[in-house]
């Protein structure tokens, strides 16, 4: 049995028709939130996990951990759009079996499924050939975590704390808390200069969707 864990529907359906490609008897469990993908492990065997990284203001090292605690018998797969060599560090660290890039190929997928079921590792080509390539502004900013991330992006947008706060549902002392250290890590004075930093980092305008 497989879980797969992505906020975007039709992400999830994807994986699906590519997993029934492979086992098509098998059942699929999808889940939107790590909250749902945890209930829905409740009382069942599953064998194998797909997580996305970043869940709309989740992140998906949240249910990695769950699992590495609670269900270490699951194999973990990470399928993301995140390249960021923080993340994928994170993860390996963690003991994620496999990190693979949303773009890769349906067939890199399913070799990193058939690597994983026998117990190996699999991480996508193009992300180990990256590693060691960042600039020092993307290292900083491979420093935060995913949900500093989010809020640097609502930042940049130009929320209050409070905003920040009412729309990722977190108190407004947590979110003082995240801008804080996303100031620390960045090496910065103030807001102002988190957004300008924002502004000229090409590696942030890709995590944000911006300037394509």
């Amino acid at each position: 049995m497989f879980l797969i864990l992505d906020d975007h529907p039709i992400a999830r359906k994807g994986l699906e028709s590519i997993i029934h490609m492979y086992r098509p008897d098998d059942e699929v469990l999808q889940a939107g939130t790590v909250k749902e993908a945890i209930e829905n492990m409740q009382g069942r065997d599953v064998n194998m996990a797909f997580i996305d990284l970043n869940l709309n203001g989740e992140s998906g090292l949240d249910f990695l951990r769950w699992l590495k605690k609670e269900r270490q018998e699951v194999k973990t797969i990470f399928i993301t759009s995140s390249s960021r060599e923080q993340d994928f560090l994170q993860a390996k660290d963690m003991g994620v079996d496999a990190y693979i890039l949303k773009d890769a190929f349906i067939d890199e997928i399913m070799f990193g499924l058939k690597a994983v079921e026998r117990g190996s590792k699999f991480y996508s080509a193009d992300l180990i050939e990256n590693i060691g390539s960042s600039t020092e502004e993307d290292k900083k900013l491979s420093s935060l975590t995913a949900r500093e991330t989010e809020v640097l992006k609502l930042m940049h947008c130009g929320y209050s704390n409070l905003e920040i706060s009412n729309k990722l549902f977190i108190s407004n002392g947590t979110t003082k808390k995240h801008v804080s250290s996303i100031l620390s890590k960045l090496g910065l004075k103030n807001r102002v200069e988190a957004v300008l930093f924002a502004d000229k980092s090409e590696e942030f305008q890709s995590l944000s969707g911006e300037g394509r």
